[in-house]
Formats: C-alpha cells, sequence, structure tokens
C-alpha cells in the first residue's frame, strides 16, 4: 500500500521549511513535493524507523539512498531543482525494531546541515557493550568457533575498561568493530546509527586522493593528481601505509583468520567513512612517496566531502572491476579450446520458483550444449567479485561439474528456534520482503527448519539438505577456478566444492568465505538501546562439505594452488593477471 501525502512546509528554528510528526506504517510510501527555487539540503529523519529515500523524475526513479542504517536514521540530500523538471521525493521505513512498528518522519529543508552531535556518559557505552555481548553469546552460534572462551572473556574484559574510557560514539564504535572482527565470520556486521561523514566537518578537509591496497602497497588510485599515478605512498601524515593497512583492516570481517579482504576492501568501500573515524579529517596532507625508484614528498590541502566523493567514485582501479563486473554471468571464448563460465553474484533468483533461476538453468545448458559440440575440454570458472546470495543458484552450477552427489552442507544448527532478546532484534528488509514483519514470523521459520534440539544444539531437517544429484551432462575436462578476496558465503561454498571434489586449479587470492565451515543461512540484526549502532550475524553454523585437503587450514579461506600477485605496471594496464594466468597454465 502507498500513501500520498501532500506535504504542508512549516517555517522551523534554524531550517527554511519542515514537516515534523508524520506517521509512516511499514508497507507505507510517502511521496513528498519540494518548493524550493535554490539548492537546499532535505533532511528525512526517524528516531523509530530506518528510512530510505528516493529521488524520481517523471516517474523514474534516478537515485536512492539509505546511507544510515540505524533506527534512529538520517537522511541528507542535497536537491538542486532544475526548471522545467519535476523531482519527487519518496520516503518508506526499510526496517525497525520488533517492538515499534509505525513510525515519526520529520522532512525539513536547510542552507546547510549541522554536524551530528552525540552525546554519552561511559556508563552508556558500557551498558551497551554489555547488551552486545549477550546477544552474541545467546544467538551466535560462531562465538566460539575460533576462540576459545577465554580469549572472549580476555577480549571482552580489555573492550569494557576501553568503553569505560570513551569520549565519543566513533571512539566506541572502534572498540566495538574490533570486538566483532574477532569472533571470525565474514558475515558478522556492526555498524553506526547514521552515516560517519554525517559526524565530520564540512570543511575542505578530506584527502585529495584516493588508495588502492595492491599486495600490500598502497598505490595512489587518482588520475590527474599531483602524486603520479600508481606511485607507492609510504605514509599519509607520518603514519607508514603498513599501519593505515592494519588499522583499516578492523573495520571489515572475514570467515575464520583469513586477512585478504579485510586488508583491501577499505580502500575501495571505506575510504568516505572509516578512514576518517580511524585517521580523521586534516588541513593539509603531508604524502611521502615512491616513484621510479626515489622518494618524494609533497604536502596537498584537504578537499571538500564532495569533491573527495567524486574522485572515489573515479578511482582508476574502477575500470578494470566495472568490465569484470558488467554482467551477473556469462559464457565467453577465452580461446582455441577453452571458455570461461563467469558468475558475479548468486543474488539474482531468490529460489528455484523465480524466473530468473529458470533463465539461468537454461543458460547453463546452452552453456553445456556449445562445449559438448565443440569438444572443449578446458573451463574456467570465475567466481571473483561474488559475494553470494541464493544457496540453489550455486547448487546448479555445481550439479554440472559434479561426479558424485553432494549437499549443501555435513550438517549446520542454531542455538534456538525461537528468537532471543527480541526486545533489540530488528525487522530487517530480508524479513519484509518474505512477508515476515515480527518475531512470531521469525520463530514459525525457525522451528520448521530447526525443529529438534540434540545437547542445546537445533540441527537443520535432513529433508532440508538433501543428496543433490550431478546433472545428466557434467564437465569432465580440465576446470580452473579464479577466485579473489570478495569471494564470500555462498560463493566460497561453490569454491570449496570444486577445490574437494574435482580436479580444478584454483589461481587468485584467498577467498573470505571459509573452505571448511561459516556462519550463514539466516542473518539476525539487533539494536544496541543507547548508541543506536547495529550489529548482526548469521546465526546458522555450517560445517560444509568439502573433505580435508592439506593445503587447508581450519580457519582459511579458499587457498589459491597459484596466487596471483600484482606489478605496479600490471595496475597502470589494468590487465586481467588472473586470466592471463589462467590461459598460461593451458597451454
Amino acid at each position: 500500500m502507498t500513501k500520498t501525502f501532500i506535504i504542508p512546509l512549516l517555517l522551523l528554528v534554524n531550517a527554511l521549511y519542515g514537516q515534523t510528526d508524520i506517521e509512516l506504517k511499514p508497507g507505507d510510501t510517502l511521496k513528498y513535493l519540494s518548493t524550493a527555487k535554490q539548492p537546499v539540503w532535505i533532511t528525512v529523519q526517524s528516531n523509530d524507523a530506518n528510512v530510505a529515500v528516493a529521488q524520481f523524475l517523471e516517474g523514474e526513479k534516478i537515485k536512492e539512498q539509505d546511507d544510515s542504517r540505524g533506527i534512529k536514521s538520517i537522511e541528507r540530500l542535497l536537491f538542486t531543482p532544475e526548471k522545467g523538471k519535476k523531482i519527487e521525493f519518496r520516503v518508506w521505513a526499510k526496517s525497525y525494531v520488533e517492538k515499534s512498528k509505525p513510525s515519526k518522519i520529520s522532512i525539513t529543508e536547510s542552507k546547510t546541515v549541522p554536524i551530528l552531535k552525540s552525546q554519552f556518559t561511559s556508563a552508556q557505552f558500557v551498558e551497551d557493550l554489555r547488551i552486545f555481548r549477550s546477544i552474541r553469546e545467546k544467538a551466535n552460534s560462531g562465538l566460539y568457533v575460533y576462540r576459545s572462551r577465554q580469549q572472549i572473556d580476555s577480549l571482552y574484559q580489555k573492550a569494557e575498561e576501553e568503553a569505560a574510557s570513551c569520549k565519543t560514539i566513533f571512539e566506541f564504535y572502534k572498540v566495538i568493530a574490533k570486538v566483532t572482527g574477532f569472533e571470525g565470520s565474514c558475515h558478522n556486521y556492526t555498524d553506526l546509527p547514521n552515516h560517519a561523514s554525517y559526524y565530520l566537518t564540512q570543511k575542505p578537509e578530506y584527502l585529495p586522493f584516493t588508495l588502492k591496497n595492491i599486495d600490500g602497497r598502497l598505490l595512489q588510485d587518482s588520475k590527474d593528481n599531483k602524486i603520479p599515478l600508481a606511485a607507492e605512498i609510504i605514509s599519509v601524515n607520518g603514519i607508514p601505509a603498513k599501519e593505515i593497512i592494519s588499522r583499516f583492516s578492523q573495520y571489515y570481517f572475514s570467515d575464520g583468520y583469513s586477512m585478504p579482504y579485510r586488508e583491501t576492501t577499505g580502500f575501495e568501500r571505506g575510504m568516505l567513512d572509516k578512514f576518517y573515524i580511524e585517521f580523521g579529517t586534516h588541513k593539509q596532507y603531508i604524502i611521502s612517496y615512491q616513484w621510479n625508484g626515489q622518494v618524494h614528498e609533497v604536502t596537498l590541502p584537504g578537499i571538500s566531502l564532495d569533491a573527495f566523493k567524486k574522485l572515489q567514485e573515479s578511482r582508476y582501479s574502477l575500470t578494470l572491476d566495472k568490465q569484470l563486473m558488467a554482467e551477473k554471468y556469462s559464457f565467453t571464448k577465452e580461446g582455441e579450446h577453452i571458455y570461461r563460465l563467469s558468475v558475479r553474484g548468486f543474488d539474482f533468483a531468490t529460489g528455484k520458483e523465480d524466473p530468473a533461476y529458470k533463465k539461468f538453468s537454461t543458460f547453463l545448458e546452452k552453456m553445456m550444449d556449445t562445449l559438448e559440440q565443440e569438444k572443449i575440454e578446458n573451463l574456467i570458472i570465475d567466481l571473483r567479485g561474488n559475494t553470494g546470495g541464493t544457496g540453489a543458484l550455486y547448487e546448479k552450477v555445481f550439479s554440472y561439474l559434479a561426479q558424485k552427489p553432494f549437499r549443501d552442507s555435513h550438517y549446520a544448527y542454531t542455538w534456538f528456534n525461537e528468537v532471543p532478546m527480541e526486545e533489540r532484534l530488528v525487522i530487517t528488509p530480508l524479513f519484509l520482503s518474505n512477508g515476515v514483519n515480527d518475531k512470531r514470523g521469525i520463530n514459525a521459520y525457525l522451528k520448521q527448519l530447526y525443529p529438534t534440539s540434540v545437547q542445546r544444539k537445533y540441527y537443520w531437517a535432513d529433508d532440508k539438505n538433501p543428496s543433490i544429484l550431478p546433472n545428466e551432462r557434467t564437465f569432465k575436462g580440465q576446470l580452473y577456478l579464479l577466485t579473489d578476496q570478495r569471494v564470500a558465503s555462498a560463493a566460497s561454498h561453490l569454491a570449496s566444492l570444486i577445490k574437494s571434489y574435482t580436479n580444478a586449479i584454483v589461481i587468485g587470492k584467498e577467498t573470505v568465505g571459509g573452505y571448511y565451515e561459516h556462519n550463514g543461512h539466516l542473518p539476525l540484526v539487533y539494536e544496541l538501546p543507547n548508541t543506536g549502532i547495529q550489529t548482526g550475524f548469521s546465526i546458522v553454523h555450517v560445517i560444509q562439505d568439502a573433505q580435508n585437503l592439506p593445503d587447508q587450514k581450519k580457519g582459511q579461506g579458499i587457498i589459491p594452488h597459484y596466487e596471483i600477485k600484482i606489478t605496479n605496471q600490471e595496475f597502470l594496464e589494468q590487465s586481467d593477471v588472473y586470466l592471463k594466468k589462467a590461459l598460461e597454465l593451458q597451454k
């Protein structure tokens, strides 16, 4: 159901116009038209829901924004009116705490926006940390997989001491992010209630270039900069590159002890927020870098946040990545005797009844037609950039590669089949899209899938984890598997099956998803009462159907047989080194 509101704009203190206390129920959408003649900041705020905002032009969506994930949600957009163009804003609640469903929304327009101020006491930080721990001890079946109880106890003792001395929400977030990452799950999630940039200065104090971590080297990643493209950054304001990588990695999470994803992804996803949480903003940046065998130093002024956003969105390294991720899946000929199946995500279908699943099945059948007709003996499976999705899709792919029956897992379990601490539970878009809008619906789902308790563990029902037969047509030639540090969840699960049960030669980087086990299937999100920080994790511990291999230790992702290293020149050339290696081995 969509409700249309014609908003009467009222004059407010410290704002041009606004309207407060608009009631918004789950499933409703608020439509809003601005009458501004000059550029204005539009701020949409709720204390009861995580709201999203979209802009429409003549009925077509041109932009959607959900910067803030918390229930005390704020979204800010700079609106520049254009003559003859009618921009409509639509606002809806994406998620809410289980106990509060109708939401109060306010919309204001102003020439500038203030920096968010967060005032908390040390007692509130300590209380949130204790609730954070209680949530995990009651609900997170992956808590003690890679860490002992003694290690967890020791970590929390230190974290509580640090929380008691915190002055700002950023300081507390650093403490709680470190605890989140220590557990060892790529599905873990802990984030601020509002986007970090909302707490930061609007002055020109942001980094005047972007960075790319290439095998532990920080390379300058912006074109047309005073520092040469691909120059190796030695330090920023006296902080060595290795320390920047290490400190930045604390905000990103992996299965077990895997590090490649944690050390690289921040430079792709976190430069707009987490970089400044950790290192702050500065009027000037003193940069030491190496170029053509010589060390140089330059001092550059900071730039505006909007200017830095544009740099990050146009960084040089995106060229190859955009080519790589252009399609969800594709099948291409790479040489006279070799083809490549690329799958960049398993999120394009929700299950076997989805028309997209049937379309993908037809695509795979046509792939087999080609392989058989041309008598192809070499096939590359390219999973780079694939962060997972629906299990039915990865199972479908492996059915064309498997030589014997396989299962999703040896077994899988949760610690409960009734949601604990429901007063802090967030009803997320995942639940809402499946018609689940409260704890009762979640509990009904859990009791169906995890009906029986054995020694305080609720195991996945056998009929939900059947043996899967290979397709009647399976590829029997030589396989090459391309992985990178982004491969996770359902994609790393597929990669573990391919490495375990086929002749595949694995090329690339260690995956963020685990080889032997992971926490997956069903994510829950909770919100902490004082700070509004949200934390989530997948509640099902999955022991994957993978055999023991001598080069695979507990806590590792899928380890490649050939690890790819990229030179500065290859970075500049934007050449596909992974694919080149596979073709070289095929010859």
